[in-house]
């Protein structure tokens, strides 16, 4: 009889920790989400002026109907075709990008600046994690190749962070794309915040037990389809696009393991795979103090400009 009544405590009690254990396990993947979904994001605007460059302002429809803000930049006479450049999964505003625009048009190209979804100008209650974002990408590609400027001339998209993993997914969805540049790209958002779990102080393995639970609740939140549009997945479907992948060693924010797995990956599946890597921690690759401008950072330029000459 005592036997029993033991059992029974030890079973009660046993419940009630898988259930807290469970609940813990939902609700670490459900916190790292609040801190970036379902809210606007309002960046510091810079004044194309102050980068010796004038702009066109433009809005941009989103196949799921949203307007974005976007600029484009000429050079003078003909291009050798356009950039479409998008920034990373917060912050900056793609302004902030208008150096890139200027080193652009002083070498022949132009560029299209688009303002991701829920940020500053353009619509949107929450941003995509880079999971709809490539739609994004889409939109600016979409206007470009209904323009008479443009025509048949290379279409290269380039972004930083998440803005190079939207990239990344574009160039499989997006035949229009001639060549993909990918800035500290993330192989997954799951990936990444596993590898993140240090910054908040918790151990990776906590990231590796919640996984499952950062899908599930991913694929609700924006659907299971789109969820399995991944970079990494991405890579299998590219045609003959060009892509450049660009990484920083000690990069914390988005660590070399993924550049090391895309760039893999790229190799497994035949992509036309360039890189450039920079010992340290810079997350733009670019040197912090030339991110405004970016012609000034030697070895970063050319890297640029070695792969746009092969759409030359």
């Amino acid at each position: 009889m005592k036997m029993k009544k033991f059992n029974k405590r030890v079973l009660k009690k046993s419940c009630i920790a898988s259930v807290i254990i469970l609940l813990i396990l939902i609700i670490i993947p459900w916190y790292a989400l609040s801190l970036f979904l379902n809210q606007r994001y309002y960046q510091p605007q810079f004044n194309a002026t102050d980068f010796g460059i004038e702009v066109e302002q433009i809005t941009l429809m989103t196949a799921d109907e949203l307007n974005l803000a976007s600029w484009r930049v000429f050079t003078e006479g003909e291009p050798y075709g356009t950039v479409v450049i998008v920034s990373g999964i917060q912050y900056p505003s793609v302004t902030a990008f208008f150096g890139y625009a200027q080193m652009l048009a002083e070498n022949g190209w132009d560029s299209l600046l688009i303002e991701k979804r829920a940020r500053s100008l353009s619509e949107g209650e929450s941003i995509g994690l880079a999971i709809t974002e490539w739609m994004d990408v889409e939109a600016g590609v979409n206007f470009l190749n209904d323009d008479a400027r443009v025509g048949d001339l290379p279409i290269i998209t380039m972004g930083t962070s998440a803005g190079g993993s939207a990239v990344l997914v574009a160039g499989s969805e997006v035949p229009r794309i001639d060549g993909v540049i990918a800035i500290s790209a993330f192989t997954t958002f799951t990936d990444v915040y596993v590898d993140n779990m240090p910054m908040v102080g918790l151990p990776r393995f906590i990231g590796h037990l919640t996984r499952p639970f950062m899908w599930l609740q991913l694929g609700f939140r924006f659907g299971f389809d789109e969820i399995n549009r991944t970079p990494m997945g991405a890579l299998e479907h590219f045609s003959e696009q060009p892509l450049l992948l660009m990484h920083s060693t000690d990069d914390w924010q988005v660590p070399f393991s993924h550049f090391e797995n895309l760039y893999e990956r790229a190799r497994e599946v035949g992509v036309d795979i360039y890189t450039f890597t920079r010992t340290g921690n810079w997350h733009f690759v670019v040197y912090d103090r030339y991110i405004q401008t970016p012609a000034e950072d030697d070895e970063f330029s050319h890297a640029l400009f070695e792969f746009l000459a092969i759409f030359q």
